[in-house]
């Protein structure tokens, strides 16, 4: 090849693809592109400046690059690589001070380095190949808003963008089709060929993504247990609490201990009672179902607040000790050590404000908060010295020993250490229990030979004999609070459920407190999440086991041991999740019948339909195939089927010796006419050939 051969064939090569004239696949790539940079501003990503950047930059950009696609734009271009290495540099300063954090710290500046990107990008997307690359980028905008999205909110982006980006990928399909060269002069000018059977392995591929997708969720594990990309906090504003440590609620209303005196605010309605520094059992009602956080974890455990060691017969209260003073800001690190025992990673994502308790699964050992300084106390609580409000998110990370019931039972069957003299005097308080609740404790726990087992005993007693119930009547004044459950009403609520596990508990010996908190709440599949609602505070009991610590035991929920819960699949509960959510599928049986006919309609028609167009299509072939079987037929008839490598010409010049008649040169030519001219052979001309078969049939 000479030199001037190659350097054509490397500007062919390297030349600018042709400018894309189709609007509706300019429009239908901008959609998904607005749409995925939609999801990620709607996760908090970038401030103002950011924002009217690119809701307005993005479109005048689509718009100006429709405009100038005719020209070469080298200026245009320079300009744009300046901005990529200025917004580059940027997002290198934005995430220069997290050299040693974790992924999580540099995913809000990578977000919005593409979102710059994108906005830079489409001021030069004059052809199909740029448009092409802005969809996929905007795939990649719409997998970063899914990283960090924490509610299904992010479900209508992905949705609309999923439409944008299928009638994006068949309008380009389409529009590359039009730019085929036509077969044969009698197409019509300007008409794209038909396209529905060449975009059906199109759809076929989408429908096999997404069966794969939904086979993928069910068996994938789950997010949330993987230390390197799971500490991000935030807290969004700064509201001391003014008691140097001390319990603040707010939530409580007028019932709030750190209160002003005379205070007359009303308790919201998810407020809880006991996260204060007294419970009372005698209180009655449960705070609603608001959504107060999410929760992003490996595992369901007790979203743990606080814990109670004083009980009087109606009321529980926290001994009396200041709170110890954490400093050095995030992450803190706590006094709580477990030798042995596995880290345990969540994420608060705080919804509504509560008390400033930091929550998380017992021994909390590293806590990452974006405050100066936290307060601890001897059994594990966590406070902050500010509000926790609406929008604060923060990471513990516990220290769970994998707990199991053979374990239990090892640490506290025959022989076992007695408990510290100091434990067992905090945590074997009672006051004067009345002795049918003493006896009922030995009697149900008599045969039970360890601690693990005495407490399962006790559970079982409870789940057998007593009844959850949010309808209890009051408790009369002076009456004892255990007592009345075990012997009278024998139905209530967690509060009294696992004070009388703790008080019968007590009675024989084994240390025990009562923890307050959240259960594990709801999990939802689609982003992985445990959404914790009010209505999911809880008080549970918690047990001192020796050489292993405290394990929360309750008879009302179902959490299992650190060491029998394992990851579940990314699609775990989906099915519970839907069916609390979806109407009543009897419900849905007219529609769904309804439907079911109309698909049938529909697919019974396109077969008719199809079927009267193939027996027409039969009764009108065209004369030159009509003509050209019954040759065929004559020639069968007379010994001479026609081989499948003859052409027409050549069958007619083999059948001649057998089928003598005059004009077959003129008819073979008639008919390769109205086959291949476009147009049909003249009438005359196509009697003459049909006259032809005549004579040959009536010479034979």
């Amino acid at each position: 090849m000479s030199d001037n051969g190659l350097l054509e064939r490397l500007r062919r090569v390297n030349a600018p693809p042709p400018p894309e004239d189709s609007v509706a696949f300019r429009v239908a790539v901008l959609a998904a592109v607005m749409a995925a940079v939609g999801a990620v501003l709607a996760e908090d990503v970038g401030g103002p400046i950011l924002r009217m950047a690119v809701f307005i930059g993005i479109p005048a950009g689509f718009g100006w690059s429709h405009i100038a696609r005719e020209r070469e734009g080298f200026w245009l271009k320079l300009g744009l690589a300046l901005g990529v290495l200025i917004v580059f540099g940027g997002f290198l300063r934005a995430v220069s001070g997290a050299a040693g954090g974790s992924f999580a710290e540099v995913q809000v500046p990578l977000a919005e380095l593409f979102l710059w990107v994108q906005l830079l990008h489409s001021l030069d997307v004059p052809g199909r190949r740029d448009l092409l690359f802005s969809l996929v980028s905007s795939l990649v905008l719409i997998a970063v808003a899914g990283v960090l999205s924490i509610s299904l909110s992010f479900g209508l982006y992905l949705l609309a963008w999923g439409v944008a980006a299928l009638a994006a990928l068949v309008l380009a399909h389409r529009s590359e089709v039009a730019e085929l060269p036509r077969l044969g002069d009698g197409a019509a000018p300007g008409r794209a060929p038909q396209v529905g059977t060449s975009l059906r392995p199109l759809f076929a591929v989408v429908a096999l993504v997404a069966v794969l997708g939904v086979v993928a969720f069910l068996v994938s594990p789950a997010s949330g247990g993987a230390r390197a990309l799971t500490f991000p906090t935030s807290l969004p504003s700064l509201r001391p609490t003014g008691s140097n440590g001390g319990i603040v609620n707010p939530s409580l209303g007028a019932a709030d201990p750190a209160g002003p005196d005379g205070s007359t605010g009303a308790a919201a309605s998810f407020g809880y009672f006991g996260f204060s520094n007294r419970l009372d059992t005698g209180l009655r009602g449960r705070p609603d179902d608001t959504l107060v956080m999410r929760v992003r974890a490996s595992a369901p455990d007790f979203w743990r607040g606080q814990s109670f060691d004083r009980w009087d017969g109606r009321r529980w209260t926290a001994s009396d000790e200041d709170p110890q003073p954490v400093l050095g800001g995030s992450p803190f690190q706590l006094s709580v050590r477990s030798t042995g025992s596995e880290p345990f990673v969540q994420t608060f994502y705080v919804e509504r404000e509560g008390p400033n308790l930091v929550f998380g699964a017992l021994n909390p050992e590293e806590l990452h908060l974006a405050e100066s300084t936290v307060f601890t106390l001897s059994d594990g609580t966590i406070r902050t010295g500010a509000q926790i409000l609406g929008g604060t998110v923060y990471t513990v990370v516990s220290r769970r020993v994998p707990a199991t019931e053979q374990l239990l039972r090892q640490a506290s069957g025959p022989g076992a250490p007695r408990p510290p003299a100091a434990l067992a005097e905090r945590y074997l308080q009672l006051p004067d229990v009345p002795e049918r609740v003493r006896a009922l404790a030995r009697d149900v726990a008599a045969r039970a030979p360890t601690t693990y087992d005495k407490v399962r005993a006790l559970e079982a007693w409870m789940a057998e004999h007593t009844s959850y119930t949010l309808d209890i009547p009051p408790l009369p004044a002076g009456e004892d609070a255990v007592e009345r459950f075990l012997f009278d009403d024998r139905r209530g609520f967690c509060e009294q459920i696992g004070t009388a596990l703790v008080v019968m508990l007590r009675s024989l010996g084994i240390p025990a407190r009562l923890g307050v908190g959240y259960a594990a709440g709801e999990r939802n599949p689609f982003t992985g999440l445990y959404e914790v609602r009010a209505s999911d505070a809880h008080a549970w009991a918690e047990v001192w086991f020796p050489g292993v610590g405290w394990q929360i035991f309750d008879p009302t929920a179902s959490v299992p041991l650190a060491g029998d819960s394992g990851l579940a699949g990314a699609g775990a509960g989906l099915g519970a999740f839907l069916s609390t959510r979806l109407p009543d599928l009897g419900d849905l049986v007219p529609v769904l019948l309804a439907a079911a006919a109309a698909i049938a309609l529909g697919v019974g028609g396109r077969a008719l339909v199809r079927w009267w167009r193939r027996r027409r299509s039969r009764r009108q072939r065209p004369w030159g195939e009509a003509w050209s079987d019954e040759l065929e037929a004559l020639g069968s008839a007379v010994g001479r089927p026609r081989r499948e490598s003859e052409s027409l010409r050549e069958y007619v010049l083999a059948l001649r010796p057998v089928l003598p008649a005059r004009g077959w040169s003129a008819a073979v030519a008639t008919v390769e006419e109205d086959a291949f001219s476009g147009s049909p052979a003249p009438a005359d001309r196509r009697a003459a050939a049909e006259q032809v078969l005549v004579d040959a049939r009536g010479d034979r």
